[in-house]
Parts: structure tokens; sequence; C-alpha cells
């Protein structure tokens, strides 16, 4: 779609239309389209300026109007920085000189000089249009950094901006962390008053040489600071140099190796405490966009019968036998890391370098022989004291909230049913996790095809329509991938989505999408149509704490705006990456995304995850609409999904419609949007209706 040439809108004061036309004809054949509003009345001027947009004025000066001259003159403060171009009858003199400069006239020229004239109209455009879009840069760049400073604040990693050694601003994790109510008390603070004594020289040659770097790559440095409280304790510290407020500065990133409290050997005593370090003791073993370099496993161990321990021992007896479990675990499983006391009646611990077998042999091992130092007394077979789950981490991991979740939903499913997960064996926890189970043949294939099309933009997005049932004037498609064979044919995701999980080029697809798709969108919306495009983010890819990072280049790039999109995730991930998505989707509600729920209704787990998630949509399995019209359990189950939606104020979009009769099922139901090949099959272009 190519770009019309911006119109140059001209107000010319003159008597002489037929010289303004001329000036206007002589301008368009010269290739400058352009307008003109052509008056002398002096009384018009000002509401002229006040209620038209003009690029520039030329003001015919040989006409000799003095209450022309005065309304120029007068003229408010916003029509005084639009070009004024004063025309002679001859070649000024100067008198007419100084009257130019005073009314602050951009040229004086002669009438008689026409190519002057066109040239000093063309240089004045160019010369205007840079000043605007310098401005509109300017204004843009104020609402980065903007959003920018929101998502600073939203972030849990603690992040401050500090000038010649002092705090200019800093978000609440930063604020938390050092232990400041509020930011008026930091910024009374220097810098290396927060540093350990010991510390400050390091500190203050790192800090001095971040600014003096051209580079904005951060500098590092391992030390240790002490909270408002005295309390000391390390953390890893990174500077950069940045700007805020249109002030250089530097950005500084905390991140705790050990929180400020706990304690600093042997197994934590605060619960809460200790599961903030296991966070962390997760965290160090994850590369900055969360892959992992080498596997590991996390196991969550419970106890059995915790509860007629301490009633049957004694509440004080029975904490003593509970605290004993500890020893035991360490002394049974040798080989872990960060065993830690995680709640009343769990443990958990980290061990590196596992594989599925492995895992499995540890977690029967551990069930056999760790025993509490005093047993309750049992009859018949010895059972276990304890229920073990695991979770085997690799490839990209989620938030290491999420990862153990996972090992401790694992742990009660084996507590439940021994036979079919027994040792609380990693079972697949979704779609992504069960395609990535063992390779296929020909993925080595598809995998060659996929990195060659992502070089070769052989990769192609189709649209299809989700349809109101409404009366919603907005017009929403929901974007899929495609791949272009050899043949020139569309092969549909299920071709080749799971040799891209599995080779580890989700990531790639996904981004190429996100950016196409913005960039289509943003074609769509200067051509005046009202579209919000539906785009769906693999796990591998929100995973990555950098996507947000990505979507938001990609809006600034191609000036998109984020209420123009909605970003859809399957239900099956979402349930185990709650953790991992809350901060994705905090950060997409910042810059105005919408946020979707694909394939809702598929878990039990539909309402937990609205309660979770500020959700706009919930986008239904396409199962919900077949056969529909036929089966009234699954029309009862469809209006408890669309009232469950409404209660929290969700849209609701039903999939996989494929005949007339389901449509009047649905429209009765409640649902909001529907989608299928019954209404328009996916297309490679956008069949926009005026």
């Amino acid at each position: 779609m190519s770009a019309q040439p911006p119109l140059l809108a001209l107000l010319q004061l003159t008597t002489d239309t037929v010289a303004a036309e001329r000036l206007v004809e002589r301008l368009r054949a010269d290739g400058l389209a352009a307008r003109a509003l052509v008056t002398a009345r002096s009384d018009r001027l000002n509401d002229l300026l006040a209620r038209r947009a003009f690029d520039m004025i030329l003001w015919w000066r040989h006409d000799d109007d003095l209450d022309l001259a005065e309304a120029i003159r007068r003229r408010g403060e916003r029509a005084a920085e639009i070009p004024l171009i004063m025309i002679a009858a001859d070649a000024p003199g100067p008198d007419a000189v100084r009257e130019a400069q005073q009314l602050g006239a951009r040229a004086l020229l002669a009438r008689t000089d026409d190519e002057q004239l066109v040239w000093t109209i063309q240089r004045e455009v160019t010369d205007l249009r840079q000043r605007r879009r310098a401005r509109e840069l300017a204004a843009r760049l104020k609402q980065c950094e903007r959003r920018s400073r929101e998502l600073v604040e939203q972030a849990g990693t603690a992040i401050a901006f500090v000038q010649q050694g002092l705090h200019l601003d800093a978000n609440s994790a930063y604020l938390a962390l050092l232990g400041y109510p509020n930011l008026d008390e930091l910024q009374a603070i220097p810098v290396l008053d927060v540093i350990d004594p010991d510390q400050r020289d390091g500190v203050r040659d790192l800090l001095q040489s971040a600014e003096r770097s051209a580079q904005t790559e951060p500098a590092a440095i391992t030390t240790y600071l002490r909270s408002s409280r005295g309390k000391r304790f390390e953390v890893r510290l990174s500077a950069a140099p940045t700007v805020l407020d249109d002030e250089p500065c530097l950005r500084l990133i905390l991140d705790p190796l050990r929180a400020p409290g706990a304690a600093s050997d042997g197994m934590p005593s605060g619960i809460a405490a200790a599961r903030t370090i296991f966070f962390e003791e997760i965290e160090t073993r994850l590369g900055p966009d969360r892959s992992v370099p080498l596997p590991f496993a996390v196991f969550f161990i419970r106890l059995r019968r915790h509860s007629e321990l301490l009633r049957d021992l004694g509440l004080t007896h029975g904490l003593d036998i509970v605290d004993g479990f500890g020893p035991v675990l360490a002394s049974v499983a040798d080989r872990a890391h960060a065993l830690t006391r995680i709640s009343d009646d769990g443990f958990a611990m980290i061990v590196d370098g596992l594989d599925e077998k492995e895992a499995e042999a540890l977690g029967e091992h551990i069930r056999e022989h760790a025993r509490l130092p005093q047993r309750l007394t049992t009859t018949g077979r010895i059972a276990p004291d304890c229920d073990i789950g695991y979770y085997l981490v690799k490839g990209r991991a989620a938030a290491a909230q999420d990862i153990l979740n996972a090992a401790h939903r694992l742990c009660v499913y084996s507590a439940a049913s021994p036979t079919d997960c027994a040792a609380g064996m990693q079972t697949p926890t979704s779609l992504a996790a069960r395609t990535k189970q063992t390779a296929v043949d020909g993925d080595s294939e598809v995998a060659d095809k996929i990195a060659t099309a992502l070089g070769n933009e052989q990769f192609k997005l189709v649209y299809q329509p989700i349809i109101s049932l409404m009366g919603d004037n907005q017009e929403n498609y929901s974007v899929l991938v495609r791949l272009l064979d050899e043949a020139g044919e569309l092969l549909e995701a299920k071709d080749f989505i799971g040799a891209a999980i599995r080779r580890g080029l989700i990531e790639e697809i996904d981004k190429w999408a996100i950016h196409d798709a913005v960039r289509v969108l943003a074609e769509q919306r200067k051509a005046g149509h009202n579209l919000r495009f539906f785009i769906n983010l693999a796990e591998d890819t929100f995973r990555n704490p950098s996507i947000i990072l990505h979507i938001c280049d990609c809006l600034r790039e191609l000036d998109v705006r984020g209420n123009w999109l909605a970003f859809q995730f399957q239900e099956e991930l979402v349930a185990e990456n709650l953790a991992s998505l809350g901060k994705l989707v905090d950060a997409l509600k910042q810059i105005k995304c919408r946020v979707a729920i694909n394939r809702f209704g598929a878990t039990n787990r539909s309402e937990m995850i609205l309660q979770a998630l500020p959700v706009d949509f919930v986008v239904l399995m396409p199962d919900f609409a077949r056969a529909l019209a036929e089966d009234p359990a699954k029309q009862q189950r469809l209006m408890s999904i669309a009232n469950l939606a409404r209660e929290f104020n969700v849209k609701s979009v039903v999939t996989g419609v494929e005949d007339a009769r389901a449509l009047t099922v649905l429209w009765t139901a409640g649902v909001d949007y529907v989608q299928g090949n019954f209404l328009q099959r996916p297309s490679p272009t956008l069949d926009i209706q005026p």
C-alpha cells in the first residue's frame, strides 16, 4: 500500500484570486500537492486560524491593507508557529524588511520572482514537516518513557536511577528491599551509604566506570548492602547509563543473592523467607532468557499424616520429630541442593543433572528410605512416611513459583493415585510439554524448512474473522501462521508446530508473527479500518521475559496502539504457568493490550484462572460448537461458561462454528462472538467491508 504525499494547506491573504490560483497550479506542477483558501478579510483571519489547520500563510503584501497587517501582527501564539511568507509587489526595500522581521516572517520575496517563491515554499514545507516530525517523535519518546516508568514500577526486580551518587527515583521493589517506606527518605541518602563500608571502594569504581562508558551494556559487581534496619545482605549490583526526564543518569538493578534477615547457614528458620531463598536458588540456574543450561529436578516431599502426628505425640514433641526429618532427607538424598522446609509438612530440594529415569529412581529411593525418627504405630505392611513429586526443568523454564507448584501438584497426584503416578513421576503438564516428550520422524526435515522459511519470508499470516453476535462495531480477526512449502501450498500449523516446539523454533515463529501482524495492522488502521488482531503466544515464548520488550518495540516502530491487539494463551498452559503469565499479563495491561484465554473450558480450573488474571476474552474450544444443536448437555455446559465469563465482565468467543443452527443456540446462550469455517475460512487477505 503506497503512502499518499501529504497535502499542503495554504492560507493566501490577497484580493488577487487569479494570482493565488496560478501559484497553486505551479506548486502542483512541481510535485507539491497543495490546496489553498484565499481571503483578504482581516476580520476572518483569527477565526480561520482557530478553526482550521494551515501549513503556511502567504501574504501578498502589495495589497496594502492596514487592517490585515494589524491582524497578522496580533495573530495568536499557536498561529505564530505557522510559517509566514510575505510577497511584495517589487524588490523589497528596508522598510519592508524591517516589517517582515517584526512580524516573524520566514521570507520576503518579490512577486515577479516565481522561481524563488516556489523554491522558498518547498524549503519551508520541508522544514515545517521536519519540525512537526521532531515534535511528534519527542512526544512519542515521552510516552515511551512514561510507559517504561510504569513497567519499572510494576517490575518485581529492584530498580533505581541515580545521578552524581544520589537517588533520583526507585521502584517499590527497591524501596522494600532496602526497607525505606517512601522515595523521599531514599532520595536524601547517597547511594554509597546503602553499601557496606568494606565494599564502597569497589562500588564507587563501578559507578564511575559506568558513567564514563559509552556502552549501554550493564557493568556488574557482587557486593553487600545494608538495609535501613542495619541488616547486611548480599546482592548482584548492575549499573548501566540511561536517561531519566531528559537527564543522563545510571540505572541500578539489585538482584539479592540472599534475602535480608534470612539465616546465613543451615535450613532457614522462617518458612516465608525459606521459600524466597529457594526460588532464588532456582533462578541462579537459569539464563537471562530463562533458558536452562543444565537440566535439574525440583522435588517436593510431603509428610504423610502430619496432623495425626501432632495430635498423637503432642505439639512440641511432634514438631521436634518433623524438624528431625530434614537431616534424614539430607542423608538419603546426598546429591540434593537447597534442601528447604517449604511448608508445615513439606520440604523441597533441587538436584542438578538428572534425566527422567534418574529422577524417578531418586524419588523411589527417598520414599523407601526417608523415615521419621519416631514412627507412628502402624499395623501390617510398613507404608512410606512421605509422598513425593518432582518436576524436571529443561529447555525454557517457567517462573520459580510455577516450578515448585508443579512439583507440589505431582506430589498430591502421587498421594491420590499412587498406581498412576508412582513416586510422583513427572507427567506432561501442558500441550507444549506433551509435544516435547519424544521426537517424531521427519522433525529434522520440518525444522530445516522452518529455519529456511524464517530467513526467506516463507511464513505467511492468514486471518479468520471473529464476528460479534451483539452488534460490536470492532472488527476482530484471529491471526494464524502458515508455512509456504516447495509447491507453493500453505501448510497449516498442525503440520509444523510440533516440530517447531520440539526443536526450539516456536519462539522465533511467534516473534515473526507478532511483527508482521503489527505491520499489517498499522497499514489497515491508516486506511481507516477499525481492526483488532488476536495473536497466539506459545509456552516457550511467554516464558521468555524479553517477549514484552519485543512487543513494545513492534508497537513503537510501527506506531500501533496496544489496545488494537489481543494476545491469546491456551488454558492448559495458563494453569501451569500462573506466576510467569501473571507478570507478562500485568506488563501487557500496562501497554493497554487485551488478554484472551484460548481453549477455555479444557480444564477444571477455568474459574480459578479468571480469578487470578485480568482477562478480556475467553475463546472456547471448537468441541463446544460441534453438533451443538442436538446436544442439550453441551448446551447447558456452554451456557454455564458464558454466564461465568459475564460474571467476570469477560467476553466469550466460540470457535469451530460449522452450521447455522449452532448460531441460534450460541446467541440464545449469550455468547458474544463466534468464529468458524461456516462463517469464513482463514484467508491470506483481509476482506474488510467499507
